[in-house]
Protein backbone atom coordinates (compact mmCIF):
# COMPACT_ATOMS: atom_id res chain seq x y z
CA UNK A 1 0.00 0.00 0.00
CA UNK A 2 1.53 3.64 -0.94
CA UNK A 3 1.27 6.17 2.02
CA UNK A 4 1.82 9.07 -0.13
CA UNK A 5 2.94 10.05 -3.71
CA UNK A 6 5.95 11.71 -4.61
CA UNK A 7 8.11 13.51 -7.29
CA UNK A 8 11.28 13.39 -9.21
CA UNK A 9 13.70 13.86 -11.61
CA UNK A 10 15.75 15.33 -14.90
CA UNK A 11 19.58 14.83 -14.58
CA UNK A 12 21.02 17.83 -14.68
CA UNK A 13 25.08 18.35 -13.16
CA UNK A 14 26.46 20.85 -11.85
CA UNK A 15 29.88 22.46 -9.83
CA UNK A 16 31.21 25.38 -8.32
CA UNK A 17 33.00 27.72 -6.24
CA UNK A 18 33.03 28.93 -2.02
CA UNK A 19 31.59 28.52 1.50
CA UNK A 20 28.27 30.67 3.01
CA UNK A 21 25.86 30.04 5.46
CA UNK A 22 22.48 30.96 3.63
CA UNK A 23 19.76 30.99 6.25
CA UNK A 24 20.12 31.54 9.80
CA UNK A 25 18.94 29.10 12.45
CA UNK A 26 16.55 30.47 15.02
CA UNK A 27 15.83 28.69 18.57
CA UNK A 28 13.86 25.73 17.80
CA UNK A 29 14.55 23.90 14.69
CA UNK A 30 14.00 26.35 11.64
CA UNK A 31 15.11 25.79 8.32
CA UNK A 32 18.63 26.44 7.87
CA UNK A 33 20.25 26.37 4.23
CA UNK A 34 23.90 25.84 4.25
CA UNK A 35 26.27 26.60 1.02
CA UNK A 36 29.89 25.11 0.31
CA UNK A 37 32.54 24.60 -1.61
CA UNK A 38 36.54 23.17 -0.92
CA UNK A 39 38.61 25.67 -1.88
CA UNK A 40 39.51 26.08 -5.60
CA UNK A 41 36.45 24.43 -6.71
CA UNK A 42 34.54 25.61 -10.01
CA UNK A 43 32.57 22.92 -9.56
CA UNK A 44 30.46 21.08 -6.64
CA UNK A 45 28.09 18.14 -6.83
CA UNK A 46 27.41 17.06 -2.77
CA UNK A 47 25.86 13.93 -3.31
CA UNK A 48 24.25 12.64 -0.13
CA UNK A 49 24.67 12.95 3.56
CA UNK A 50 25.41 10.62 6.36
CA UNK A 51 23.60 10.31 9.75
CA UNK A 52 25.81 12.78 11.20
CA UNK A 53 25.86 15.38 8.18
CA UNK A 54 28.75 14.05 6.94
CA UNK A 55 28.69 14.95 3.23
CA UNK A 56 30.26 12.94 0.45
CA UNK A 57 30.55 14.40 -3.14
CA UNK A 58 33.35 15.57 -5.75
CA UNK A 59 34.39 18.78 -6.61
CA UNK A 60 36.28 20.35 -10.06
CA UNK A 61 39.82 21.70 -9.02
CA UNK A 62 40.47 24.33 -11.88
CA UNK A 63 44.20 24.93 -10.83
CA UNK A 64 45.18 21.45 -11.91
CA UNK A 65 42.39 20.72 -14.47
CA UNK A 66 41.42 17.13 -12.00
CA UNK A 67 37.95 16.33 -10.52
CA UNK A 68 38.85 15.58 -7.10
CA UNK A 69 36.19 13.67 -4.05
CA UNK A 70 35.25 15.35 -0.89
CA UNK A 71 33.55 14.35 2.86
CA UNK A 72 32.75 17.69 4.38
CA UNK A 73 32.52 17.14 8.22
CA UNK A 74 29.45 18.40 10.39
CA UNK A 75 31.78 21.46 11.86
CA UNK A 76 32.58 22.36 8.07
CA UNK A 77 35.61 21.01 7.58
CA UNK A 78 36.87 19.40 4.41
CA UNK A 79 38.96 16.14 3.29
CA UNK A 80 39.48 16.20 -0.31
CA UNK A 81 41.15 13.15 -1.76
CA UNK A 82 41.63 11.94 -5.33
CA UNK A 83 43.98 8.63 -6.57
CA UNK A 84 47.05 10.01 -8.28
CA UNK A 85 47.40 10.25 -11.38
CA UNK A 86 43.96 10.24 -12.29
CA UNK A 87 41.91 13.07 -13.81
CA UNK A 88 39.00 12.12 -11.82
CA UNK A 89 38.22 10.56 -8.45
CA UNK A 90 34.29 10.55 -7.89
CA UNK A 91 32.90 9.84 -4.19
CA UNK A 92 29.10 9.07 -4.49
CA UNK A 93 28.07 7.45 -1.43
CA UNK A 94 28.92 6.91 2.65
CA UNK A 95 27.69 4.98 5.73
CA UNK A 96 27.13 6.07 8.91
CA UNK A 97 30.90 4.54 9.79
CA UNK A 98 32.28 6.40 7.44
CA UNK A 99 32.86 4.48 4.79
CA UNK A 100 32.42 6.10 1.59
CA UNK A 101 32.87 4.92 -2.15
CA UNK A 102 32.94 5.71 -6.01
CA UNK A 103 35.40 5.17 -8.82
CA UNK A 104 38.58 6.96 -10.61
CA UNK A 105 39.87 7.07 -14.18
CA UNK A 106 42.76 5.49 -15.73
CA UNK A 107 43.92 5.87 -19.23
CA UNK A 108 43.18 2.40 -19.89
CA UNK A 109 39.63 2.84 -20.05
CA UNK A 110 38.75 0.19 -17.35
CA UNK A 111 38.31 2.48 -14.43
CA UNK A 112 38.01 0.59 -10.92
CA UNK A 113 35.63 1.45 -8.13
CA UNK A 114 36.83 2.40 -4.59
CA UNK A 115 36.35 1.74 -0.72
CA UNK A 116 37.60 4.47 1.38
CA UNK A 117 38.06 3.96 4.86
CA UNK A 118 37.67 6.76 7.41
CA UNK A 119 41.82 6.56 7.94
CA UNK A 120 42.49 7.67 4.08
CA UNK A 121 43.02 4.28 2.77
CA UNK A 122 41.27 3.80 -0.31
CA UNK A 123 40.59 0.39 -1.45
CA UNK A 124 40.36 -0.23 -5.32
CA UNK A 125 38.08 -3.58 -6.94
CA UNK A 126 36.09 -4.16 -10.31
CA UNK A 127 33.28 -6.14 -11.09
CA UNK A 128 34.01 -9.19 -13.01
CA UNK A 129 34.33 -8.20 -16.71
CA UNK A 130 34.52 -4.69 -16.46
CA UNK A 131 36.12 -3.95 -19.95
CA UNK A 132 34.91 -0.16 -19.22
CA UNK A 133 34.84 0.70 -15.64
CA UNK A 134 33.36 -0.31 -12.33
CA UNK A 135 30.98 2.33 -11.09
CA UNK A 136 29.43 2.52 -7.37
CA UNK A 137 26.76 4.46 -7.03
CA UNK A 138 25.93 3.56 -2.98
CA UNK A 139 26.91 1.66 0.27
CA UNK A 140 24.78 0.42 3.43
CA UNK A 141 25.65 0.52 7.02
CA UNK A 142 27.07 -2.67 6.79
CA UNK A 143 29.27 -1.82 3.70
CA UNK A 144 27.32 -3.38 0.99
CA UNK A 145 28.21 -1.46 -2.52
CA UNK A 146 25.69 -2.06 -5.51
CA UNK A 147 26.63 0.39 -8.94
CA UNK A 148 26.96 -0.65 -12.59
CA UNK A 149 29.43 -1.93 -14.48
CA UNK A 150 30.13 -1.60 -18.57
CA UNK A 151 31.46 -4.76 -19.89
CA UNK A 152 33.56 -4.48 -23.75
CA UNK A 153 31.10 -3.55 -26.18
CA UNK A 154 30.03 -0.87 -23.20
CA UNK A 155 26.89 -2.82 -22.15
CA UNK A 156 25.93 -1.91 -18.77
CA UNK A 157 25.20 -4.77 -15.67
CA UNK A 158 24.67 -4.19 -12.39
CA UNK A 159 26.83 -5.15 -9.33
CA UNK A 160 26.53 -5.89 -5.85
CA UNK A 161 29.62 -6.21 -4.15
CA UNK A 162 29.39 -7.87 -0.61
CA UNK A 163 31.36 -6.68 2.47
CA UNK A 164 33.69 -9.75 1.95
CA UNK A 165 34.25 -8.72 -1.20
CA UNK A 166 32.55 -10.93 -3.17
CA UNK A 167 30.61 -10.20 -5.67
CA UNK A 168 27.20 -10.57 -7.00
CA UNK A 169 26.32 -9.79 -10.69
CA UNK A 170 23.14 -9.52 -12.86
CA UNK A 171 20.91 -8.50 -15.47
CA UNK A 172 17.13 -8.08 -16.56
CA UNK A 173 16.46 -10.81 -19.17
CA UNK A 174 16.13 -8.80 -22.25
CA UNK A 175 18.57 -5.93 -21.50
CA UNK A 176 19.94 -4.96 -25.16
CA UNK A 177 20.90 -1.69 -23.76
CA UNK A 178 21.87 -2.88 -20.02
CA UNK A 179 21.07 -2.92 -16.53
CA UNK A 180 21.78 0.43 -14.17
CA UNK A 181 21.65 -0.08 -10.57
CA UNK A 182 21.02 2.86 -8.61
CA UNK A 183 20.11 2.45 -5.15
CA UNK A 184 19.70 0.05 -2.69
CA UNK A 185 17.97 -0.43 0.64
CA UNK A 186 18.84 -2.20 4.04
CA UNK A 187 17.34 -5.51 3.40
CA UNK A 188 19.24 -6.43 -0.14
CA UNK A 189 16.48 -4.71 -2.21
CA UNK A 190 17.90 -2.92 -5.49
CA UNK A 191 16.56 -0.68 -7.64
CA UNK A 192 17.47 0.60 -10.92
CA UNK A 193 16.16 0.61 -14.69
CA UNK A 194 17.37 -1.47 -18.22
CA UNK A 195 17.05 -0.72 -22.02
CA UNK A 196 14.79 -2.61 -24.12
CA UNK A 197 15.76 -3.13 -27.70
CA UNK A 198 12.88 -0.76 -29.02
CA UNK A 199 15.57 2.13 -27.24
CA UNK A 200 12.72 2.47 -23.98
CA UNK A 201 13.71 2.49 -20.66
CA UNK A 202 12.41 0.57 -18.09
CA UNK A 203 12.25 0.16 -14.11
CA UNK A 204 13.38 -2.66 -12.04
CA UNK A 205 13.27 -3.68 -8.53
CA UNK A 206 15.80 -6.68 -7.30
CA UNK A 207 15.10 -8.92 -4.21
CA UNK A 208 17.76 -10.40 -2.12
CA UNK A 209 16.93 -13.45 -3.43
CA UNK A 210 17.66 -12.40 -7.11
CA UNK A 211 14.25 -12.06 -7.96
CA UNK A 212 13.62 -9.22 -10.50
CA UNK A 213 10.58 -7.11 -11.49
CA UNK A 214 10.06 -4.91 -14.31
CA UNK A 215 7.77 -1.92 -14.58
CA UNK A 216 6.91 1.19 -16.00
CA UNK A 217 5.26 4.73 -15.23
CA UNK A 218 1.47 4.61 -16.64
CA UNK A 219 0.27 5.43 -20.02
CA UNK A 220 2.71 3.72 -21.84
CA UNK A 221 6.29 6.02 -21.34
CA UNK A 222 8.86 6.33 -23.03
CA UNK A 223 11.95 5.63 -20.15
CA UNK A 224 10.91 4.99 -16.49
CA UNK A 225 14.14 5.70 -14.41
CA UNK A 226 13.51 4.60 -10.73
CA UNK A 227 16.21 6.22 -8.47
CA UNK A 228 16.42 5.34 -4.96
CA UNK A 229 14.33 2.67 -2.26
CA UNK A 230 13.90 3.25 1.17
CA UNK A 231 14.04 0.50 3.73
CA UNK A 232 10.40 -0.17 3.51
CA UNK A 233 10.46 -0.90 -0.21
CA UNK A 234 9.03 2.20 -1.61
CA UNK A 235 10.66 2.86 -4.76
CA UNK A 236 10.69 7.22 -6.03
CA UNK A 237 11.48 8.23 -9.38
CA UNK A 238 10.91 10.05 -12.71
CA UNK A 239 9.29 8.74 -16.09
CA UNK A 240 8.93 10.79 -19.34
CA UNK A 241 5.79 10.74 -21.21
CA UNK A 242 4.75 10.28 -24.71
CA UNK A 243 6.00 14.51 -25.11
CA UNK A 244 8.79 13.58 -23.31
CA UNK A 245 7.96 15.39 -20.47
CA UNK A 246 8.80 14.24 -16.60
CA UNK A 247 6.98 13.00 -14.19
CA UNK A 248 7.57 11.76 -10.75
CA UNK A 249 6.64 8.44 -9.27
CA UNK A 250 6.22 6.38 -6.09
CA UNK A 251 5.86 2.32 -6.22
CA UNK A 252 5.11 0.48 -3.28
CA UNK A 253 6.59 -2.65 -2.11
CA UNK A 254 3.04 -4.13 -3.34
CA UNK A 255 3.57 -2.87 -6.91
CA UNK A 256 1.04 0.07 -6.56
CA UNK A 257 1.46 3.47 -7.66
CA UNK A 258 1.10 7.05 -7.67
CA UNK A 259 2.32 9.74 -9.82
CA UNK A 260 3.38 13.38 -8.79
CA UNK A 261 4.14 16.67 -10.47
CA UNK A 262 4.25 19.96 -8.55
CA UNK A 263 1.97 22.27 -10.05
CA UNK A 264 2.90 24.63 -12.85
CA UNK A 265 6.06 22.24 -13.29
CA UNK A 266 7.05 21.61 -16.94
CA UNK A 267 8.79 18.80 -15.46
CA UNK A 268 9.05 17.56 -12.12
CA UNK A 269 11.55 14.95 -10.74
CA UNK A 270 12.15 12.44 -7.64
CA UNK A 271 15.59 11.49 -6.79
CA UNK A 272 15.98 10.47 -3.13
CA UNK A 273 13.28 8.89 -0.15
CA UNK A 274 14.08 8.44 3.22
CA UNK A 275 13.06 5.48 6.02
CA UNK A 276 10.42 8.15 7.17
CA UNK A 277 8.73 8.39 3.49
CA UNK A 278 10.10 12.09 3.21
CA UNK A 279 11.01 12.75 -0.79
CA UNK A 280 13.76 15.40 -2.52
CA UNK A 281 13.67 16.10 -5.79
CA UNK A 282 13.08 19.40 -8.36
CA UNK A 283 10.86 20.63 -10.81
CA UNK A 284 11.31 23.34 -14.21
CA UNK A 285 8.96 26.01 -14.06
CA UNK A 286 8.20 27.49 -17.41
CA UNK A 287 10.79 29.97 -17.57
CA UNK A 288 12.95 26.50 -17.25
CA UNK A 289 14.66 27.92 -13.74
CA UNK A 290 14.91 24.52 -11.09
CA UNK A 291 13.31 24.72 -7.97
CA UNK A 292 14.09 22.26 -4.88
CA UNK A 293 11.43 20.95 -3.29
CA UNK A 294 10.66 17.98 -0.19
CA UNK A 295 7.51 16.16 0.18
CA UNK A 296 6.61 14.75 3.75
CA UNK A 297 4.53 11.24 4.25
CA UNK A 298 1.57 13.51 4.84
CA UNK A 299 2.08 15.06 1.25
CA UNK A 300 2.77 18.46 2.55
CA UNK A 301 4.71 20.17 0.12
CA UNK A 302 8.05 22.55 0.57
CA UNK A 303 9.58 24.82 -2.21
CA UNK A 304 13.08 26.34 -1.43
CA UNK A 305 15.62 27.77 -3.38
CA UNK A 306 19.22 29.22 -2.63
CA UNK A 307 19.11 32.36 -1.99
CA UNK A 308 20.29 34.16 -5.00
CA UNK A 309 20.72 30.99 -7.39
CA UNK A 310 19.79 30.61 -10.69
CA UNK A 311 18.60 26.93 -9.94
CA UNK A 312 18.18 24.43 -6.80
CA UNK A 313 18.97 20.64 -7.79
CA UNK A 314 17.79 18.74 -4.32
CA UNK A 315 19.28 15.50 -5.14
CA UNK A 316 19.16 12.98 -1.82
CA UNK A 317 17.39 13.25 1.85
CA UNK A 318 18.76 11.14 3.93
CA UNK A 319 17.09 9.68 7.51
CA UNK A 320 17.64 12.64 9.70
CA UNK A 321 16.24 14.65 6.79
CA UNK A 322 18.99 16.69 5.44
CA UNK A 323 18.96 17.34 1.94
CA UNK A 324 21.74 17.57 -0.09
CA UNK A 325 22.35 19.02 -3.56
CA UNK A 326 24.00 21.73 -5.60
CA UNK A 327 22.38 24.47 -7.22
CA UNK A 328 23.79 27.51 -10.03
CA UNK A 329 24.56 31.29 -9.97
CA UNK A 330 24.43 33.70 -12.44
CA UNK A 331 27.94 32.80 -13.96
CA UNK A 332 27.14 29.70 -14.40
CA UNK A 333 28.96 27.69 -12.21
CA UNK A 334 28.14 25.25 -9.55
CA UNK A 335 27.69 24.96 -5.32
CA UNK A 336 27.12 22.57 -3.54
CA UNK A 337 24.12 23.23 -0.41
CA UNK A 338 22.92 21.44 2.68
CA UNK A 339 19.32 22.21 3.60
CA UNK A 340 18.44 20.84 8.17
CA UNK A 341 16.42 22.01 10.43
Amino acid sequence: MIRTSTARRTKFFVLCCCAALCAPAAAGAKLQIITFDPAGSIGTYPWQASQDGSVVGFWYDGSVNRTKGFIRAPDGAFTVFDHEGSKTTAAYGINRSGVSTGYWTVDAGNHPGFVRAPDGTMTEFHAPGDDNGTFPIAITNKGAIVGTYYDFYSIAHGFVRKPSGAFNTFDVDGDTYGTNAMSTNKAGTITGHWGSDDGFVHGFVRAQDGTITSFDGPNSPTGTFPMSINDDGAIVGYYADQNYVFHGFMRGADGGMDTFDIRGATSTVINSINRGWKVAGYYLDDSGAAHAFIRNANGKIKIFSVSGATGTYANTVNDAGIVTGWYTTPDENYHGFMRTK
